[in-house]
């Protein structure tokens, strides 16, 4: 019977432990953090037009403004951190424009 062991070699590099719980933690954060509600952003009539032309450019062509974006926040993982459309937790906008 022969074994082969390859464990000298990792086939693709490996992060340190710290930085792969930093990924983690900053992960988790996006997902499941809270940012005071004080900090949200309004939505006016500018960044509503801004909010319908990115999910339009993403896909989710909705009539419903609301509809469309909880589609894409649902998609995203972040429909913890969404409240409709009349105010914004501005992790989710900052979301939105790297999309």
């Amino acid at each position: 019977m022969t074994v082969v062991s390859d464990l000298d070699e990792p086939r693709e590099p490996r992060w340190s432990t710290i930085e792969e719980l930093g990924r983690i933690y900053a992960m988790h954060d996006l997902l499941f953090g809270q940012t005071p509600e004080e900090e949200w952003l309004e939505v006016d009539e500018r960044l509503a037009l801004e909010l319908r032309e990115r999910l339009d450019a993403l896909g989710y062509e909705d009539e419903d403004l609301e509809r469309a974006f909880l589609e894409w926040a649902g998609t995203e993982n972040l429909e913890e951190r969404v409240k409709g459309t009349d105010r914004l937790d501005p992790v989710v906008l900052a979301e939105l424009r790297k999309s």
